[in-house]
């Protein structure tokens, strides 16, 4: 390489680095907001209706949540379209995405309300829940699944700044509706529609900047490539399961396996253990957009990764000596000191939830960069990893172990299948 060109890549290397960390400390702080919402919305919400009445809310908002997941494994897509619709500075097609997208995920979002009509019945028996209640849960899914899809276009389009007032106004939005209801009689109905409202105020601002800034530009269909699109979808169905089933289904293993006790020590083991991947859990939002505007214009997309990587390490590094050495400290707030022997684990977990935070970082790179050979290894260390928990636990702290191993194959088989695929559009560039 000559001089020109050694110079030229570290320009773009910083450019990347720079844009990564600009960006990444705008969402990162919104996400904080948006995350310390709901730890206050729940606060509230258990001290004031209790165990019982606190029980049926949190179900509803878990059934809500779910029933938008199926939804969520498009929004990698839209961020990819965005993205490169905004490296080709092709406003006319932003706009007639986004009119897609509200045409399409507000008739899904009427779906959603009609079937929490027609199945109020039997979701309302299955929940021990009143039925009118259950409708609001269609609410609230359809608000989830808009606000995601329009999210998606805020974060291709890189504007970061909507997208955090959009989160801040839905943590603030929920908590401040919720404790006006504190005051005057707080109902699981009210709380339902607390949350709900706290997630419209987040809808309304991500959709109205995206209107104000597209008003005067001329909309242009959208055509989309169906097997470019489902092949990004099959790779993000891929991470999604996997995000899901590794975050929760040791908690139910263990549950199965073990005493009611030693499951309540792992159970707030995981509780606090979850905090490390929750707070780099931002980086997918950065990262993709980032890394499918440079592969869209034809630069090296590395440096982002590697943006991406070099802080989820760092902040790992220092959140995993934070849990060695305050771990009891973190327990007593979250859960008291009844569960202060899960302490030992903590470190480990957190260990394991870092790992797993990395995977998710290298597998949105894949996605971004359309390298989606990551899915089959992935699936099938994610199976392997539950299956080894579930056939062999002697001891929690096997268990926790098995959870770092599994993990860290992950990491590595994601990584090494995206190298491998990168390798392989490099030789054939040649």
């Amino acid at each position: 390489m000559d001089s020109g060109s050694a110079s030229q890549a570290k320009v773009s290397s910083l450019t990347a680095y720079r844009a990564f960390l600009n960006s990444g400390l705008i969402v990162f702080a919104a996400s904080t907001v948006v995350n310390a919402g709901g730890f206050v919305f729940h606060a509230i919400a258990s001290r004031r209706l209790g165990v019982e009445d606190y029980g049926a809310l949190y179900a509803l908002i878990s059934l809500a949540t779910m029933a938008a997941v199926p939804i969520s494994l498009f929004s990698p897509v839209i961020v990819k379209y965005a993205a490169e619709f905004r490296a080709l500075h092709d406003d006319g097609h932003v706009r007639g995405l986004v009119a897609l997208v509200m045409r399409v995920f507000g008739l899904l979002g009427v779906l959603y309300v009609a079937a929490g009509f027609v199945f109020a019945p039997s979701i309302g028996q299955f929940l021990h829940v009143s039925p009118w209640e259950v409708p609001l849960i269609g609410l609230v899914a359809a608000v989830i699944v808009v606000s995601l899809a329009l999210r998606g276009i805020g974060t291709g389009i890189q504007s970061y700044g909507a997208y955090a007032g959009s989160l801040c106004m839905e943590g603030v939005g929920k908590v401040a509706i919720l404790f006006a209801f504190a005051f005057t009689g707080l109902t699981i109905g009210r709380g339902v529609a607390a949350f709900s409202c706290g997630l419209l105020a987040g809808l309304l601002a991500m959709a109205i900047p995206l209107m104000a800034r597209y008003r005067g530009v001329q909309t242009l269909p959208i055509h989309l490539d169906y097997r470019r699109m489902l092949a990004t979808a099959g790779g993000a169905a891929a991470l999604t399961l996997t995000m899901a089933v590794m975050g929760f289904a040791d908690v139910v293993i263990v549950k199965h396996f073990f005493d009611p006790t030693s499951a309540g020590l792992y159970s707030a083991a995981s509780l606090a253990g979850k905090i490390m991947l929750y707070f780099v859990a931002f980086v997918p939002t950065v990262l993709i957009p980032q890394a499918t505007h440079r592969f869209a214009q034809g630069q090296r997309t590395r440096e982002t990764l590697w943006a991406g990587v070099a802080f989820i390490v760092v902040v790992s590094a220092v959140g995993i000596a934070a849990y060695r050495f305050w771990g009891m400290l973190l327990l007593h707030l979250l859960v008291g000191r009844a569960f202060d022997a899960a302490a030992p684990f903590l470190p480990g977990y957190a260990c394991a939830m870092a790992l797993l935070a990395l995977t998710n970082a290298l597998a949105s790179y894949g996605i971004a960069t359309h390298r989606l050979r990551f899915a089959t290894p992935l699936i099938v260390a994610t199976m392997a990893t539950l299956g080894s928990i579930a056939v062999f636990h002697p001891a929690l702290s096997v268990v926790v172990a098995e959870l770092v191993i599994g993990n860290a194959a992950m990491a590595f088989l994601v990584g090494a299948a995206l190298a491998w695929q990168g390798r392989d559009s490099w030789v054939r560039s040649r």
